[in-house]
């Protein structure tokens, strides 16, 4: 890493190579606005973020010792994995503020930094102009812009499984000085990777010992120790967590095990499995989500839906199994001892992704975040079909690479753009589907904005007559606004009652616009606010509905999601008596 910084840095090298730089700054700066244009408005803020913000914040606001042993949970269940991400949420409030916008920088700095990060990467096998091609590629994405502008696990994965490569190729190279460093730094980020997702828990460790397996690198045993020792540290915190509950996690994990262990293959879930990689591929190049709907069954186009956009999907099957043909074809061709190095591993990359796309087909629903953890790799899978253009042979074969490029990049811009102008659009018009649903389940959602405008609402009446408030809302969204009204010193009394209903009380209905359901018939609305994208009807208990004149203040509840994060064991309660 000092070695390639050294040379990003060396104004004779930029001298030198000052188109392959200007290029570079052109790519990475175009990347960094997408990512980070209207960052705070936008910003994608619901059940998830706001659970583990509500889980990070106790330590920012009272101490480090309040950080939890445990991670986000795997599918909604009770199997969690390690506390990385949430220590490097950490972090990033620390620096950036207490804030939705604050937690989130991590995710969106992280994203912005793998762009140069995944040039340098594969500049250890292709040329100049094909890297800086794919980077480009890369860095306008529309499936990695829109996951690097919130905050959410999984979307820091596309950074770390570069850097956990990259260095890893660095530790088996001839050529280094200091391989054993390299070797050291890849444990970590390899460490720090698995406690990132479910995904990601198998395929980067396990990508990681085959490789070391296949080169079997002569490392003293101090390293190896050292080694064993880095991962033993990451993964102390739920190391103590285990030992402290009796192993309840790791029971989890056993039973998380035995439901998605099958002992043999099915030829149309190795071939869903195959599709899934394919359309997924091609979705990440160019933004184009046409086709990740309905599968095909056999390969064969036995029903009309399989049929839609045959041309899409034909062209994303070939270009799929066309690089990798050519990938593991190089792997025999290849003399060069680094640039066969990156063939294994990318090779192996891609075995180990199938693979695990399989056992979800099987199991699970697929979601595109699926695919973050193999997503560099897709580019890089294209790439090696770039390659036989050789563009440094001549202004026609540059012609003809660049043009491909800038149509996948117009491509991904054009999808982008629609998607903005619908995200400024929110505050103002009714309820739109964003475009892109392939990248979020819900495709009719709010943004950051949007919300704080609700919530300045709610506490502008609350206000006025100090009575509590009760909400209701889409489920994702209605912790989301209680955490934004308990910032205000709006306390949570309860929910709106089956029961119990007071006619000293602020109530609060929230739908979205084109939401056909009426509001519940036990209340008078008072008054109806438009605010673009949601309704808000301020609403009275009907006299005849209502079971008290007020609430007393001793009868206050605890938010469910806040009694949850109340059980959750961190450093401070371990080593208390």
């Amino acid at each position: 890493m000092v070695n390639t910084c050294r040379y990003f840095m060396n104004l004779e090298t930029i001298k030198k190579h000052k188109w392959e730089f200007c290029f570079l700054l052109l790519i990475i700066a175009g990347g960094t606005f997408l990512r980070a244009y209207n960052f705070t408005k936008w910003l994608h803020f619901e059940i998830d973020q706001t659970y583990d913000i509500n889980t990070v914040s106790p330590a920012v606001e009272k101490g480090i010792a309040n950080l939890p042993l445990v991670g986000p949970n795997v599918g909604g269940g009770a199997l969690r994995l390690g506390p990385a991400f949430y220590y490097m949420e950490y972090l990033s409030a620390l620096i950036f503020g207490d804030t939705p916008q604050g937690h989130a920088m991590q995710v969106l700095m992280l994203n912005i930094l793998s762009v140069p990060f995944f040039y340098i990467f594969i500049r250890r096998y292709f040329s100049r102009e094909i890297s800086i091609g794919l980077t480009a590629v890369f860095s306008f994405s529309l499936y990695h812009i829109m996951y690097s502008r919130f905050s959410w696990s999984p979307n820091v994965l596309p950074f770390l499984v570069i850097l956990s490569f990259y260095t890893l190729l660095r530790s088996v190279s001839k050529q280094e000085k200091h391989p054993a460093r390299w070797f050291l730094i890849s444990i970590a980020a390899v460490t720090i990777t698995s406690q990132i997702h479910f995904n990601s828990f198998f395929v980067v460790p396990l990508i990681t010992a085959l490789f070391l397996l296949l080169k079997m690198p002569r490392f003293p045993l101090k390293v190896w120790a050292a080694a064993l020792a880095i991962i033993l540290i990451i993964y102390s915190p739920l190391i103590f967590s285990d030992i402290k509950t009796g192993g309840e996690n790791l029971g989890y994990f056993k039973d998380k095990m035995k439901k998605t262990t099958r002992s043999y293959f099915k030829p149309k879930e190795v071939i869903q499995a195959l599709e899934y990689d394919a359309y997924g591929n091609w979705f990440i190049i160019s933004g184009n989500d046409q086709i990740n709907g309905v599968r095909l069954t056999s390969f064969g186009f036995d029903c009309a839906a399989c049929r839609q956009n045959l041309p899409i999907k034909l062209s994303a099957l070939a270009i799929f199994f066309a690089g990798a043909f050519l990938l593991f074809f190089r792997i025999f061709k290849e003399r060069d001892p680094d640039k066969k190095n990156f063939t294994i591993l990318i090779s192996l990359w891609f075995l180990v992704s199938i693979y695990l796309l399989y056992t979800i087909a099987k199991n699970y629903r697929m979601y595109p975040r699926f695919y973050l953890v193999m997503s560099p790799m897709a580019v890089i899978l294209f790439g090696l079909i770039l390659d036989h253009i050789k563009p440094h042979l001549g202004k026609i074969r540059l012609a003809i690479f660049s043009l491909i490029i800038l149509v996948l990049v117009g491509m991904n811009v054009g999808r982008i753009i629609p998607i903005f102008e619908q995200l400024a659009d929110v505050p103002y018009s009714a309820a739109k589907n964003i475009e892109n649903g392939d990248i979020f389940p819900n495709t009719n959602r709010l943004t950051l904005e949007e919300e704080i405008n609700v919530v300045n609402y709610i506490e502008k009446k609350h206000r006025q007559n100090g009575f509590p408030v009760y909400l209701t809302a889409r489920s994702e969204y209605i912790s989301t606004y209680w955490y934004l009204l308990e910032k205000r010193g709006v306390h949570y009394y309860g929910a709106i009652g089956k029961k119990n209903l007071y006619a000293q009380g602020n109530y609060f209905d929230i739908k979205f616009s084109d939401d056909s359901q009426s509001t519940d018939s036990r209340f008078n609305i008072l008054e109806k606010k438009d605010m673009g994208a949601v309704i808000v009807y301020y609403m009275v208990p009907k006299p005849k509905n209502a079971t008290a004149e007020k609430q007393n203040a001793s009868d206050r509840k605890i938010f469910g999601a806040d009694d949850e994060l109340m059980q959750f064991l961190t450093w401070k309660k371990l080593f208390s008596k």
